[in-house]
């Protein structure tokens, strides 16, 4: 039996900060990455087979890089139920069979799949002439061969990739062979006979060629089929045996599919999560119905006119989620009245650009329900009760014959990736499907675009040649290529250096900040977090801190037990401080009805003592409470989150304020103890105080907290070159208008840029105290250009900017001042762009950035962008600042 080992890390250090982009070494460290002192080696000899991380195993045929020589082993592998046989995605190449007959031979193994398109096995000779392979198409067994005079194929009539152990037995005499196929299980049988054309009878591998099990490569003949993703087993080649290796455990499904699931109760509180990745703008994610599942060999096409009346006067209920053009719609039906419906529009950015996204709806108390989509805010819809709604069957990426679209809009099949559906935190698992009909069930492919790196900066002109400041020059390059990786630089400067102005006397290039305070709201998962030893704090908690905010709402503290049957909150609700907390039999909160909302410091302090809590607002304001039932110990884990929840943890008990409190909080303090039994000098039980001494310069954890300034005003800060990307995908088209407000103390510095790998794009930018507008369709630059008068834009007051598009000619209104400027080229007037947004790239402030299309405006919320890099987006420092 294995021997276990285990260590302790210092108490203070709980949490492994690891995401998705951490890299996973097996087999030695590649040389490009620094090794951490407490790993003493980097390389490893030998064989490895299954590897598993949190309890799930790794394809390590899967591998991102590698370095050396890899090679499969051939031990006896333990995949795919530890009964001998191996499961992956890929291919295998093997040497010929030993016993090889030209004229006779023979193939049998065992093979258990969800794949619907993909090769079992190839033979072929060297130049490729003379072939045998065995396929799997639409979930039928197919057999092909050439002997050099024409090809043989046949297709078995039944689907074998339901999931199950199938034995296959394939037979060639000469020009005929024979398949057999045995559930395993059920005994099953089916035979297939196929002749190959012309008179060749001889299949002539040499003795170095190679044979391709469960893979494919790429030949016309088997091009268009995907990599295996299953189990293969006991294989033997004219009795030759083979031994393969390894495993894969990857769920989503792929192009074109769909699959049925198990039904679900859609009752208040429920919630349904899914992730999916796609490059198509159309395409139905999961539809539930209710209704039972029929019998799958009845007559499906005979009377679904008759069937779709009698399901919409019957009521049936349904929940359907789609891609249209787009935008993402989902339909809520409960049986009566109308439809609702709750839509995010393709504008807000792209859902279908091959990247990771995340969806949940949530049926919430008060007849409604709501739709997140990633760390978007919650789109919210009415319903007409609140009774369960029954949905006994449910589809991904599509629907089958027999159940038709409940409404009036087409089918169409959902192309890319679906996978970690969730119904109240409990995992679906695709591998058990009730039915399903081109899934791959087992692999995902990556669709997302690589990243581009950034382009760098131009470097600097002899001093010589910089008299005169030239405006960026097509390509349009004002910001960073689309989707630069994560730990990239910030867009690049503008063609000028940027130059402080001279500063009106109320205004300081720098601002002033308090070192002290901590902005919290950048995100809605915006916190820090802070371990501590939670037995210290059963009998008695205090918590002390100083809140600054404008917010009618907000979380700023919570500690719970791993199920929240215990926990202490601070919550601002309408404006006042809110305490909460449950010692494990029931909870109880109360509020100070002051309004601390005003901009201004506010200090907090809560206190509790076995079942007493007392909340005090400035030392004036206060609120007690009293715990039910007697519960006079707090059971909590070692970890109070601050200004927030992270990423993925949540709680049901604090009602719907989860998102952190955009504000800024300083000087906090936590102090635990015991309360002993005994009467000390005074008569009174005497308490043990531990102070746990928080230090916010130095948390567990922390994830977008920013600084904060001694006063502030509305905007958004960015500093230097910081930038943000606002919107993920955008199309300028003939005409676009912008509107902003800025305030700023340089000479040059971007404003807004969009841009295309071409030439298409367009930019706002400040060159030598001039504000320009470009715009580029495709045949040349048009550019409006304002020069501000008196001391320019340096003079430390908010200018208001309106850039127009108007088809081939551009306008600019700076102040009430315009300016327009338009190009010969009447028949150029589309800006063809499907890019991000980038905004920033300035020393300054902005704010009221608004986009409108079409008479549609969308006002660009800062706090909500999908890449922040130097911004502070939820305040300005004040110009007396």
């Amino acid at each position: 039996m294995p021997t276990p080992a285990s260590a302790n890390s210092p108490t203070t250090f709980t949490i492994l900060d690891v995401d998705q982009n951490a890299y996973l070494f097996v087999g030695g460290i590649l040389g490009t990455v620094k090794k951490a002192d407490a790993v003493r080696t980097n390389t490893f000899t030998g064989c490895m087979g299954e590897t598993f991380l949190d309890g799930k195993p790794i394809g390590l045929w899967n591998y991102r890089e590698r370095h050396g020589d890899c090679k499969g082993c051939v031990p006896p592998a333990v995949g795919c139920g530890g009964d001998g046989s191996a499961g992956r995605g890929g291919l295998r190449r093997v040497g010929r069979p030993t016993r090889w007959n030209p004229n006779v031979s023979s193939v049998t193994f065992k093979f258990r799949t969800f794949s619907s398109e993909s090769l079992l096995m190839y033979l072929a000779t060297e130049d490729m002439k003379d072939f045998m392979s065995l396929e799997l198409s639409e979930g039928k067994v197919k057999v092909n061969f050439d002997l050099g005079s024409g090809v043989g194929s046949a297709l078995s009539a039944s689907r074998h990739n339901d999931g199950h152990w199938k034995s296959l037995t394939m037979s060639r005499n000469k020009k005929t062979a024979t398949v057999t196929v045995v559930d395993i299980d059920s005994g099953a049988e089916e035979k297939i006979v196929t002749t190959s054309q012309g008179a060749a009878t001889g299949l002539n591998l040499k003795e170095h060629q190679r044979s391709t099990l469960e893979g494919c490569l790429p030949l016309e003949t088997i091009g268009h089929l995907k990599r295996y993703a299953g189990c293969l087993r006991e294989i033997e080649v004219s009795r030759t045996p083979y031994s393969l290796l390894s495993s894969s455990d990857y769920t989503g499904v792929t192009k074109g599919c769909n699959a049925e699931l198990g039904g679900l109760s859609l009752a208040v509180g429920t919630e349904i999560s899914l992730s999916f990745s796609t490059l198509a703008d159309t395409g139905t994610i999961l539809l539930a119905v209710g209704g039972a599942s029929p019998v799958i060999k009845q007559a499906r096409n005979s009377n679904l006119l008759s069937t779709k009346r009698r399901r919409r006067q019957s009521g049936e209920p349904y929940l359907s989620v789609m891609l249209n053009k787009g935008s993402l719609e989902v339909l809520m039906f409960t049986g009566s009245h109308s439809p609702r419906r709750v839509i995010r529009r393709a504008e807000q950015g792209a859902l279908n650009d091959g990247r990771e996204h995340s969806l949940r709806i949530e049926r919430q108390p008060g007849r409604s329900f709501a739709v997140q989509v990633d760390e978007e805010a919650k789109r919210e819809a009415a319903l007409p009760n609140d009774q369960p709604v029954s949905l006994k069957r449910v589809f991904l990426g599509g629907i089958p014959a027999e159940v038709e679209q409940t409404s009036n809009r087409a089918n169409i099949p959902f192309q890319g990736c679906i996978w970690n559906l969730m119904v109240d935190a409990v995992l679906s698992d695709f591998s058990l499907p009730v039915s399903f009909e081109n899934a791959e069930i087992g692999q995902c492919p990556n669709i997302a675009p690589p990243p581009v790196p950034l382009p760098l900066p131009e470097e600097e002109e002899p001093e010589e040649e910089k008299e005169v400041s030239k405006p960026l020059s097509p390509p349009l390059t004002l910001t960073p290529a689309p989707g630069p990786p994560a730990e990239a630089t910030p867009p690049p400067a503008p063609a000028a250096t940027p130059t402080a102005a001279a500063a009106p006397p109320t205004a300081k290039t720098e601002p002033s900040a308090d070192l002290k305070a901590y902005q919290f709201g950048l995100t809605k998962n915006s916190h820090m977090s802070f371990a501590f030893e939670d037995a210290k704090v059963r009998e008695r908690l205090i918590l002390e801190f100083e809140l600054r905010t404008k917010e009618e709402s907000g979380l700023v503290l919570y500690m719970a037990r791993i199920n929240h049957a215990d926990f202490v909150t601070i919550q601002i609700k309408d404006g006042q401080v809110c305490l909460g907390y449950d010692l494990g039999h029931g909870n109880i909160s109360g509020c100070v009805p002051f309004s601390i909302n005003d901009g201004n410091w506010h200090k907090i302090r809560v206190s509790r003592v076995k079942q007493r809590g007392l909340l005090m607002v400035d030392g004036r304001y206060s609120k007690q409470m009293i715990s039910p039932k007697k519960a006079d110990l707090l059971d909590v884990v070692g970890l109070l989150y601050v200004g927030g929840f992270p990423t993925n943890y949540t709680s049901k008990r604090i009602g719907p304020i989860l998102y952190s409190i955009n504000g800024c909080i300083r000087n906090m303090k936590m102090v635990g103890g015991a309360v002993s039994a005994k009467p000390g000098a005074t008569g009174r039980a005497e308490a043990v105080i531990e102070d746990f001494k928080l230090d916010m310069a130095t948390p567990s954890s922390s994830h977008m907290v920013g600084r904060c300034f001694v006063a502030t005003e509305t905007g958004t800060y960015f500093e230097g070159t910081g930038f943000l990307k606002a919107v993920s995908s955008y199309r300028v088209g003939l005409d676009v208008s912008i509107a902003l407000e800025f305030r700023t103390s340089r000479t040059n510095g971007v404003l807004l840029g969009i841009s295309n790998q071409a030439n298409d794009g367009l930019g706002l930018e400040i060159v030598e105290g001039k504000l320009l507008f470009h715009v580029d369709n495709g045949a040349g630059r048009i550019r409006a250009e304002h020069m501000p008068e008196g001391e320019g834009f340096c003079d430390g007051q908010w200018h208001s900017v309106t850039a127009k598009k108007l088809r081939h000619r551009v306008e600019l209104v700076v102040d009430e001042k315009q300016s327009q400027s338009e190009s010969p080229n009447a028949r150029s007037n589309t800006c063809d762009t499907n890019d991000p947004i980038y905004v920033g790239g300035y020393p300054g402030c902005m704010r009221n950035l608004k986009i409108t299309k079409a008479s549609k405006t969308m006002e660009v919320q800062f706090n909500k962008a999908l890449e922040i890099k130097g911004v502070q987006p939820l305040s300005c420092p004040a110009a007396a600042a």
